[in-house]
């Protein structure tokens, strides 16, 4: 597969007459106001709501199975793809499915959720990852050897001290990682269907159209062309709308973070979540997320980027005091503490702190001018001739509610104390507080001194609507909603721990499970 060809058909079909027809106008809520039945302006057997690896998996499935499938998207035609396309490509995958099940509950840790039956049923699915790659065109001689070093991705999982964990691997479908070759095997597939899956980007669903007596859901309302449509479902819909890393109002509400940088998607805004509350879907894993890391975001950049130079200085929190040993290693954002491995502490607003002698050493970052002396100049950094003056300027800029514990001389008290604590663990070739390795401890002593305000940089969200082992979407009461399924990132499997490679792997065993039993035949 040549993947750096790729076909972006415009103008994708439609069912005939559906995008012309105007309707009745009926939203959802008049709809069941009035009594009345909805006006459908399209039909098919299953609708599938968001295009990355979930929803993709889901629709070839259905239109394997027979059914005729419309496949939505709220992007323009290009920026589709979710985390999928900008991910690391490695698909989650094992050698002995007993093994794995071992492993996978160990992730799982002390939380309830997922099921025993979930898990089983995603090694089920996971077992059968290698020959349904191939199945989709990919080329074994690549999964199996992972830039030439003769085996797949990687022979451990990321938590090698669990039971198990030594039988991981991942697949990559061009042999290699990040050169979105696994979305693009997809987006082939897809196109190769076009005589069963109708691709509209675009157009965002709005809402779910429930029964209000059954509680089975019909279909979805779509916005295409300025347009409401009414988009009738006959055997099931399968939500793939991913996360809610974009959407800040979520952040706080569910991470406990004022605000959040994304690594992948600018597009998952939580909107699949919102849509299953509207038909009481119960909700979990909210709190749980591939992240936290620290990050830099330039004034000027679109994205921010992994921070790589922690090991020239130290992090300060709104209080002025250290938190944490900047240069350890984070397995998705996890670190080790106390018996369990918990999200990196993540005090906000969060700086780096460095002196002269630091910013002299070279680039913070590959794309910085030479001694990084463009953004100083350019104001980047806070600058001062002195620590006392550099804690005053910190100190001015944060918001008015972060100081509320703090006055002024409080903060330059604990900065003062801080940057004495370093040096003197500097001299002494020991990190008393935090254990950071030796020959990282690079003292903070030749003015003027900097600080670069940095924040927190996720790959994804975990949480969204519970599913069953079977793909359906759970209600309040536990029961599943008819009609209704989901995979992928929109309320993933993953409780606690997270290994690399599983949000892949999930979207495509549950995207398959999903997309086949959407296509069964329904008759209620």
């Amino acid at each position: 597969m040549d993947i750096t060809r790729r076909k972006f058909l415009k103008g994708a079909a439609v069912a005939a007459g559906a995008i012309g027809l105007a309707g009745t106008g009926l939203t959802l809520k008049q709809a069941k106001a009035e009594g009345t039945d909805t006006q459908w302006d399209a039909e098919y057997d299953v609708i599938v709501v968001g295009y990355g690896a979930a929803g993709a998996n889901a629709a070839i499935v259905a239109a394997d199975k027979g059914a005729s499938v419309l496949l939505t998207e709220k992007c323009e035609e290009g920026l589709e793809g979710g985390n999928t396309k900008v991910s690391g490509q490695g698909l989650q995958c094992f050698e002995g499915k007993e093994n794995a099940i071992v492993y996978y509950k160990s992730l799982r840790g002390f939380f309830n959720t997922p099921s025993d039956a979930v898990i089983e049923a995603y090694a089920d699915k996971v077992e059968e990852m290698r020959e349904w790659l191939i199945h989709l065109g990919a080329d074994p001689n690549n999964l199996d050897n992972y830039r030439g070093t003769g085996e797949p991705w990687r022979s451990k999982g990321e938590y090698p001290e669990l039971t198990g964990a030594g039988h991981m691997l991942y697949y990559c479908v061009s042999g290699s990682s990040f050169d979105g070759a696994y979305y693009y095997l997809l987006q082939d597939n897809i196109d190769a269907r076009r005589d069963k899956i109708d691709l509209w980007y675009e157009a965002p669903a709005k809402h779910l159209i429930q029964n209000p007596e059954t509680k089975v859901i019909e279909g979805v309302q779509i916005e295409k062309e300025g347009k409401l449509l009414n988009v009738r479902a006959k055997n099931g819909v399968v939500m793939c709308t991913g996360g809610f890393e974009n959407n800040q109002d979520m952040v706080q509400s569910y991470l406990q973070q004022p605000y959040v940088f994304p690594y992948g998607s600018l597009e998952n805004t939580g909107d699949g979540i919102k849509m299953c509350q509207e038909v009481k879907a119960n909700l979990w894993h909210m709190s749980n997320a591939a992240g936290f890391l620290w990050c830099y975001k330039a004034p000027n950049a679109s994205r921010a980027q992994p921070f790589r130079a922690a090991s020239k200085g130290i992090f300060i929190g709104p209080s002025g005091e250290r938190y944490m040993d900047e240069t350890q290693s984070t397995r998705h954002g996890r670190i080790y503490f106390a018996g369990r491995y918990i999200q990196m502490p993540s005090p906000l607003p969060a700086y780096f702190i460095c002196d002269q002698a630091a910013l002299s050493s070279g680039k913070l970052y590959a794309s910085f001018s030479d001694n990084n002396e463009e953004e100083i100049a350019n104001g980047w950094f806070i600058k001062g001739d002195t620590i006392e003056e550099l804690a005053d300027k910190i100190f001015e800029q944060l918001p008015a509610e972060v100081l509320r514990p703090y006055a002024a001389t409080t903060f330059q008290e604990n900065f003062k104390k801080t940057i004495d604590k370093w040096n003197a663990s500097c001299e002494k070739g020991e990190d008393e507080r935090y254990e950071r390795p030796a020959n990282t401890l690079t003292p903070i002593k030749e003015g003027p001194f900097y600080a670069l305000e940095i924040g927190i940089q996720m790959y994804n969200t975990q949480g969204g609507p519970e599913r069953n082992e079977k793909g359906e979407v759970i209600d309040l009461d536990g029961n599943p909603i008819p009609h209704l399924y989901s995979a992928g990132e929109l309320g993933a499997i993953w409780s606690d721990a997270y290994n690399g490679g599983g949000n892949l792997g999930e979207c495509t065993a549950f995207g398959r499970i999903a997309g086949e039993n959407a296509a069964e035949p329904k008759n209620d």
